[in-house]
């Protein structure tokens, strides 16, 4: 058994495909099938099963992957710190980020963790928070950044920064001149709403929000769904509608004067953002070294 065998059966438990496999450790297919099928030989039993189309391990190969992820951490562990004395830290730090983090903060951190090891790479997956969250409980990715806490013992969640849900509106006839930062409920009830997706964190928070509130999310009038931030923004500068989004991403089209933002009366919209990790997965040298870089960063508000 030697670290090919093991770096080849894990990739493919976390992608999912042979190729894919191939692709992030730079080898060709067949020897990637040839490196597990040693592996198997070597141990005796199957890992892999290949009795369906979908790439997915058999109860032994679940038991050994958990085995596989300790030994190549354990490895880069030991080279990690070795690096430490030269200062030539390098490899990939593979994070999944929910939309406002991966639009609005991850860029700053990759600038300044790269600025400090300039031998290390990202890889950076865009996906809403229920994704996020979903890729974490089933070991496809280290470490999350998220904008909402899903409650689930398996998960550690570290507070990154405070932040707040606004209402934006058009700059246009309607909005242009109102007066002041905030506006109540019933002077938007009859708009129409531009909303993120059901897993997003955004919407999320700010349903929990206007139900303690007293006012039901489900009454609101939707034209839209969407699944990207810049675009909601972009609709509702051009009139469509109204939002309610991450104080952080709309900053530069209220300070352009594309649309306006505004607090919502009687209704309290503080969210935080979150670096997210499996309890039960060790966190490779890399993941660490970013976790601990990224906390050291953090900021505490956005009001």
């Amino acid at each position: 058994m030697d670290f090919r065998q093991i770096e080849a059966f894990a990739q493919v438990v976390k992608l999912k495909s042979f190729s894919k496999a191939a692709d992030a450790v730079f080898l060709t297919q067949p020897t990637i099938s040839a490196h597990i099928s040693s592996l198997e030989n070597e141990l005796g039993i199957k890992l892999i099963d290949r009795s369906t189309k979908d790439v997915i391990p058999t109860k032994a190969g679940k038991l050994f992957y958990d085995y596989a992820v300790n030994l190549i951490n354990i490895r880069d562990n030991a080279i990690f710190k070795l690096n430490e004395y030269s200062e030539k830290m390098s490899g990939r730090v593979e994070i999944c980020s929910s939309t406002v983090p991966c639009q609005y903060i991850m860029p700053e951190l990759i600038k300044g963790f790269i600025k400090k090891y300039p031998n290390v790479t990202f890889s950076l997956d865009q996906m809403d928070t229920r994704k996020v969250i979903e890729s974490i409980l089933q070991k496809e990715s280290e470490l999350g950044f998220v904008g909402s806490m899903i409650d689930n013992d398996k998960l550690i969640y570290h507070h990154f920064m405070d932040d707040r849900l606004v209402l934006i509106t058009p700059n246009n006839e309607k909005f242009a001149n109102r007066k002041g930062d905030t506006i109540g409920f019933k002077d938007i009830a009859d708009e129409n709403f531009i909303l993120r997706e059901t897993g997003s964190g955004t919407r999320q928070e700010f349903e929990k929000a206007f139900k303690k509130a007293g006012f039901n999310p489900k009454s609101l009038k939707v034209a839209a769904l969407m699944n990207s931030t810049e675009a909601v923004k972009q609709a509702v500068s051009l009139g469509i509608g109204v939002s309610i989004v991450s104080a952080i991403s709309v900053e530069d089209y209220v300070k352009f004067g594309l649309i306006k933002a505004y607090s919502v009366e009687g209704i309290s919209l503080a969210r935080a953002f979150y670096l997210v990790h499996h309890k039960n997965v060790p966190l490779s040298p890399l993941s660490i070294a970013f976790l601990n870089y990224a906390l050291g960063q953090e900021k505490t508000d956005l009001s």
